[in-house]
C-alpha cells in the first residue's frame, strides 16, 4: 500500500464519521431533554403534518369540555333560582289555602296573608328581571326563543309564545279588525248651532258660526285617540265622521250633545280573529293570539294596511328555538351545536292558562283572584305556576344530564383516544432513545480515539527518513 502525507484518508474517514455520530448524539440528546421524538420539521415531516392536526383536534375537544361546564354552570345558575321561586310559591300556596278557610278567619288575617303574597308575588318577578349569568339575563325570557319579522310592511309585531321549532309560522285572519265609527250629520245649513260636543268624556266647544271643517278640526285639535274628517252628503249636506284610533273592543267611543241624533252616538270596535299554524287563535284589536297547543300565547299584530281577511304568506314570521347556543364539539359545526331555551319567568307568565295575560299577578291585591275575591281559584293559578316552573326546572336538568354532562364523558373519552395517537406519534420513547444514546457514546469515544490514532499515523514516515 502507498503512504502519503498530503492527504489523511484515515483521518478524513475518521473525522467524518465522528461527525455523524455527533450529529445524531445531539439530536438524541434533544428527543431526551424534549420527551418528543419530532422536535421540528425534519425530524418527521409526515408525522408533524398528522400530530400537528391531531393537537388542534385536542385543544378543540378541550375547549369543548370547558364550554360544558360552563354551560352547566350557566344551567345551575338558573336552576337556583328556579327552586327559589318553587320555594316562594309553594309559602304562597300554603297562604292561599289558609284565606280560603274563611269560616276560620277574619278580614284582618286574609289581610295579612294578601300582603305576604303580594310580597312573595314581587320577589318571584325581581329573581324573574335580575338572574343572570355572564351578563347575560337567563329568567326574563331573553333566554327564550326569537321570532323574527321577515315582512314589516304586514307584520308589526310578533312574540314566542309556547312555540318551540324552528320555521317559518303560518296564519290566517278570519274576521279583521275594526275601529269605533260614529257619524254625524250637521243640517242643510252647512252649520252647526247646536252647542257643545262631548266625546268620550271630552268636551268640545262648538261655535254657531262653525262650519263643518271648523268642527272636524276642534275635535281634532280637543280630543285624543280619535280622528275626524268631513265628507259631503246628498242635498247639500255635510256629514262629519269620527272614529277611533285604536281597533278592537277596547276602542269604543261615545258621543253625546245636542246635535247628535237621539242625544248619543256609540259604536265598539272590532277585534281580529283567526287562526295561527292552523290552530284557533283569539283577537285583541289588530293582535293575533293563539289559544290552543303548542302555539299558545303566540302573538301577530298586523299592520293596519293588511288588515285584511284570507291565508296570508307564512313567510312573514320566522321563529328560532333555542336563543341559548353552546358549542359541544373541536369543530363547531352544527353537529356540535346544542341549543336551549329559558321560558320567561315573571310573574305574569305564570298560570296564564287558568289567570290568562295577568298570570299570577291575578292573585295580588287587586287582582281578579286575590284572596279576598276568590281564594280557592288563586290555589289553581298558583299550582299551574309550580307546574310551569317545576316544568321549566325538568327541562333544564335535563339538559344538564343528558346532553352537557353526558357530552363532557364523550369528550373525555375521545381526547384520551386522540392524545394517545398523537403520543404515539410525537413523545419519545425514552427507554429505547437511551438505548440508541449509549450507542452514540461509545461511537463518539470510538471515533475520537480512532481520529487521534488516524492523525498520528502518517509520523512513521519520519522513520523512512532517517
Amino acid at each position: 500500500m502507498g503512504v502519503r502525507i498530503n492527504h489523511n484518508i484515515a483521518a478524513l474517514n475518521a473525522w467524518w464519521n465522528l461527525t455523524k455520530t455527533d450529529s445524531a448524539i445531539r439530536k438524541s440528546l434533544e428527543k431526551l431533554s424534549s420527551g418528543y421524538r419530532i422536535n421540528r420539521a425534519g425530524d418527521d415531516p409526515a408525522g408533524l403534518v398528522i400530530s400537528e392536526k391531531l393537537r388542534a383536534n385536542i385543544v378543540g375537544l378541550d375547549q369543548a369540555i370547558r364550554n360544558a361546564e360552563d354551560a352547566i354552570s350557566m344551567v345551575q345558575t338558573a336552576e337556583g333560582a328556579l327552586t327559589e321561586m318553587n320555594t316562594l310559591l309553594n309559602s304562597i300556596r300554603a297562604l292561599a289555602l289558609h284565606a280560603a278557610n274563611e269560616g276560620a278567619n277574619d278580614a284582618e288575617a286574609i289581610a295579612a296573608d294578601q300582603a305576604q303574597v303580594d310580597s312573595a308575588v314581587d320577589s318571584i318577578d325581581r329573581i324573574a328581571n335580575t338572574t343572570k349569568y355572564a351578563g347575560k339575563y337567563l329568567l326574563n325570557g331573553a333566554a327564550g326563543n326569537s321570532v323574527e319579522i321577515k315582512n314589516s310592511n304586514r307584520v308589526v309585531a310578533a312574540s314566542i309564545g309556547n312555540y318551540a321549532s324552528t320555521g317559518f309560522v303560518s296564519y290566517q285572519i278570519t274576521q279583521k279588525a275594526s275601529q269605533a265609527l260614529v257619524s254625524l250629520g250637521t243640517g242643510a245649513t252647512s252649520a252647526w248651532g247646536y252647542g257643545d260636543l262631548v266625546i268620550n268624556g271630552v268636551t268640545v266647544d262648538i261655535a254657531s258660526s262653525y262650519s263643518a271643517g271648523q268642527i272636524v278640526s276642534a275635535i281634532n285639535a280637543t280630543v285624543s285617540g280619535v280622528i275626524a274628517w268631513t265628507s259631503a252628503g246628498g242635498s247639500g249636506t255635510d256629514y262629519i265622521f269620527i272614529k277611533t284610533v285604536a281597533y278592537g273592543t277596547e276602542a269604543s267611543l261615545v258621543v253625546t250633545g245636542s246635535a247628535v241624533s237621539g242625544g248619543v252616538a256609540a259604536d265598539v270596535g272590532q277585534d281580529i280573529a283567526g287562526t295561527i299554524h292552523g290552530g284557533s287563535a283569539t283577537g285583541s284589536g289588530l293582535t293575533l293570539i293563539a289559544a290552543t297547543g303548542t302555539f299558545k300565547n303566540m302573538t301577530i299584530t298586523i299592520n293596519e294596511g293588511y288588515n285584511t281577511t284570507g291565508t296570508h304568506p307564512q313567510y312573514d314570521i320566522y321563529v328560532t328555538a333555542g336563543l341559548l347556543r353552546f358549542v359541544l364539539g373541536a369543530n363547531a359545526d352544527s353537529n356540535e351545536i346544542a341549543t336551549i331555551s329559558i321560558n320567561s319567568m315573571r310573574a305574569n307568565q305564570l298560570g296564564t292558562s287558568t289567570a290568562g295575560s295577568q298570570g299570577l299577578l291575578a292573585i295580588k291585591s287587586g287582582g281578579t283572584y286575590d284572596l279576598t275575591n276568590n281564594a280557592a281559584m288563586a290555589v289553581q293559578i298558583i299550582d299551574e305556576a309550580i307546574n310551569d316552573v317545576s316544568t321549566q326546572r325538568a327541562t333544564l336538568g335535563a339538559f344538564q344530564k343528558n346532553t352537557l354532562e353526558s357530552t363532557i364523558s364523550n369528550l373525555g373519552v375521545t381526547r384520551e383516544n386522540i392524545q394517545s395517537s398523537e403520543s404515539r406519534i410525537r413523545d419519545v420513547d425514552m427507554a429505547k432513545e437511551m438505548v440508541e444514546f449509549t450507542r452514540l457514546q461509545i461511537l463518539m469515544q470510538a471515533g475520537t480515539a480512532m481520529l487521534a490514532h488516524a492523525n498520528v499515523a502518517p509520523q512513521a514516515i519520519l522513520q523512512l527518513l532517517g
